[in-house]
C-alpha cells in the first residue's frame, strides 16, 4: 500500500484492473486508515477521501462497485450528498 491517507482523492493500491473500487469518504484520519486497509485485506482498491467535496472536486473512475460515506462530514455531509 503505498501513498498518504490525509492527502485529496489519494489513491491506494489503485491501477487499471478488474478489481472492485471502493470510494471512501471519511474525515477521521484514523477510521480511514483502518477502512482502507479493511478493504485491501480483502483485495479491493481504494480511493480514500477526507471531505464529500474533495470527492466532487477529484476525477471519477468509470467503474466504481462501492462508495463509502460517512453520514457526518464537514459541510457537505453524507446525506446531503445523497439527496
Amino acid at each position: 500500500m503505498t501513498g498518504r491517507f490525509d492527502s485529496p482523492g489519494e489513491v491506494s493500491n489503485a491501477k487499471a484492473s478488474t478489481k472492485a473500487i471502493v470510494f471512501l469518504v471519511e474525515d477521521d484520519i484514523s477510521m480511514r486508515r483502518s477502512l482502507t486497509n479493511l478493504f485491501l485485506s480483502v483485495g479491493m482498491d481504494v480511493i480514500a477521501f477526507g471531505s464529500a467535496r474533495e470527492m466532487l472536486q477529484s476525477t471519477i473512475p468509470d467503474a466504481i462497485s462501492c462508495l463509502v460515506l460517512d453520514v457526518r462530514l464537514p459541510g457537505l455531509s453524507g446525506l446531503d450528498y445523497q439527496t
